[in-house]
Order: C-alpha cells, then sequence, then structure tokens
C-alpha cells in the first residue's frame, strides 16, 4: 500500500487519506458522543455546558483524523508537516485579507438582513467563560479544518489535476464533512461547497494556509462568538448580541445560521470572483513560468535523450 500511495497519485492519497481520516474520527468520537448523550460527559442544562459539549465531541473526532493525517504526510508523502503551508515570511499580507474578507462579508449580510427587517438586536450579553470556550473552539475549527481539506487533500489533488479542478473536489469534499450538521438545508449545504471554493482560492495560488485559517476563525467568531448568529447548525447562544431573526430560512438561514442564507451564497461568489482576479494578476504569471520550467527537460534529462537516440535498434527491418 505505501508503495502504491509513493508513486504519482496524488488525487489517490487524497480521497484514501479522506475516507480513511474521517472513518478514524467517526470511530473516537462515537463512544464520547455516546457518554455526553447520556450524561455521563459534560450536560445540556446550560449553554455554556452545551458549548463545552461541542467542544469536547469536536476535539475527540478530529484526533484520529489528525493522526491519519501526520501518518499519511510523513510516512505515506514523505513530508513534513509545515510543508502542509505554514510559512509565514511573505505571506503575513494574506492572513489580513482574509480576516477583511470575512468581516466583510458577515457584516454586509448582517446589514441586509437588518434593513430588511429580518434582523434585529434585542440587546448584549457577555459571558466570560462562553465567550472564551467558543473562541478557543473556532481557533482549533479553522485550524484543524484548514489543514486536512486544504492543506493535505487539495495540495496532493493539484499534483494529479488543474488547480481549478482540485479546488472544485476539495469543496466537494468540504460540503460532505458537513452532511450531519443539524439543520442543514440545501441551501446550506450549497453555501458550503462555494465557502470550500472560496477558502481554497489563495491556497491554489500561494499553497500557503494562512489566508484559509485566519478567514475561517473570522467567519465563525463574528457570526457566532460576536453577532450570536447559529453557526454551522450549533443551536446555543453565544454571541454578545442577543439577536431576533425573522422572514424565510432561504434568505435568514435559519437555524442553520448566516451561512444558510441567500446572501451568504451572493457575497462568497462575489468575493471568490475578485479574490481570483487579484491572485491570478499577482501570481498568474509566476505560475505560468513555472509550469514552462517544469516542461523543459533538465540537462540530464536531455543527455539521457541523446544516449537513448544513439542506441541501435533492437527491431530488424
Amino acid at each position: 500500500m505505501s508503495n502504491f500511495l509513493h508513486a504519482k497519485q496524488g488525487w489517490v492519497r487524497a480521497l484514501i487519506f479522506f475516507f480513511v481520516g474521517m472513518s478514524a474520527g467517526g470511530i473516537i468520537a462515537t463512544p464520547i458522543e455516546t457518554l455526553i448523550e447520556k450524561g455521563y460527559l459534560g450536560g445540556t442544562h446550560t449553554a455554556n455546558d452545551s458549548l463545552l459539549d461541542i467542544f469536547m465531541f469536536f476535539i475527540t473526532n478530529k484526533i484520529g483524523t489528525l493522526l491519519c493525517l501526520w501518518y499519511f504526510r510523513k510516512k505515506v508523502d514523505g513530508l513534513s508537516i509545515y510543508s502542509l503551508g505554514f510559512q509565514w515570511k511573505g505571506f503575513g499580507i494574506n492572513a489580513l485579507i482574509g480576516i477583511g474578507v470575512a468581516v466583510g462579508i458577515i457584516g454586509a449580510g448582517t446589514i441586509l438582513l437588518s434593513t430588511g427587517g429580518n434582523l434585529s438586536i434585542k440587546g448584549t450579553i457577555f459571558d466570560p467563560l462562553n465567550f472564551s470556550v467558543s473562541t478557543l473552539l473556532f481557533i482549533f475549527v479553522a485550524f484543524v479544518e484548514e489543514i486536512i481539506v486544504r492543506g493535505y487533500v487539495l495540495s496532493n489533488l493539484m499534483e494529479s489535476m488543474n488547480r481549478w479542478l482540485a479546488l472544485f473536489i476539495s469543496a466537494a469534499l468540504f460540503s460532505i464533512m458537513h452532511l450531519a450538521n443539524p439543520d442543514i438545508t440545501t441551501i446550506a449545504e450549497i453555501n458550503i461547497f462555494v465557502a470550500g471554493i472560496l477558502l481554497g482560492v489563495n491556497y491554489i495560488y500561494t499553497k500557503n494556509l494562512w489566508f484559509a485559517i485566519f478567514f475561517h476563525f473570522s467567519w465563525n467568531f463574528f457570526q457566532g462568538t460576536i453577532i450570536g448568529y447559529h453557526v454551522s447548525g450549533m443551536s446555543i447562544e453565544t454571541g454578545l448580541f442577543a439577536i431576533h431573526i425573522n422572514g424565510p430560512d432561504e434568505i435568514t438561514g435559519g437555524s442553520f445560521g448566516f451561512e444558510g442564507s441567500a446572501f451568504a451564497l451572493i457575497l462568497q461568489i462575489i468575493a471568490i470572483i475578485a479574490l481570483a482576479m487579484y491572485y491570478e494578476s499577482r501570481y498568474g504569471k509566476r505560475i505560468l513560468e513555472a509550469k514552462k520550467l517544469e516542461k523543459v527537460p533538465s540537462p540530464i534529462q536531455q543527455e539521457e535523450v541523446v544516449e537513448a537516440d544513439d542506441e541501435p535498434s533492437t527491431f530488424e527491418e
């Protein structure tokens, strides 16, 4: 198996890792979830208890997946975890762009919902424990999901195919990861697919994770911890504001949260187009030149071709 995976089959390694990793995560998390549901771990009597339960379940769910990722990257790919895209120098600006785009989409969507009469703020809330746990949860979610989907899956897919096709496949797998989320709808699943494209549009040009990590964290943090939307179906009060949502779920996102709304879909598509144009202008020429260099045979390869041409044919006419 190892020798097979070491072949130039990036898409094979990506898909095997994805499904093996998800299965490993589920195997470890299932008994923990059972203990939580039966009340042996955590509790569901208060918002804080529910949030701690979610935090505990998410961590246990990803332990198996992260162990698989370490094995695949070190033993199968023969590369370091750092090589997944953690270089900071020269890429810090992308982290800031990630924050700005996430806040811009959430802010614009909130303004649209508010002006349309679909959202109103009833007051403010601050629970230090709730704030802290939700912040830690969203940091952990951002790092883990980006390392898995963009860092490993997308990078390996890009070895085997056009980077845009690789991006679409990774986005589809990202949406599959969220199929079991509470209160998920068709538009919410479409939005998660589109979010997968948005999260990876920087990576296909830079092979760096900081844009995706900072965008992913900011997206969840400003939705849940600051404004008070449900986040990917997490139906708990985590925000600084007590908000009231009314109107069709297709417009507001309903119980799934803002990322289940039509506004989220439209704003994400606009962001993808703008970012793709920006990164194409900044990195596109460099990528094209690198591809041209890959097609030019090295001096050693050229010598091998000449030597091969000089050898007598083994076929007689």
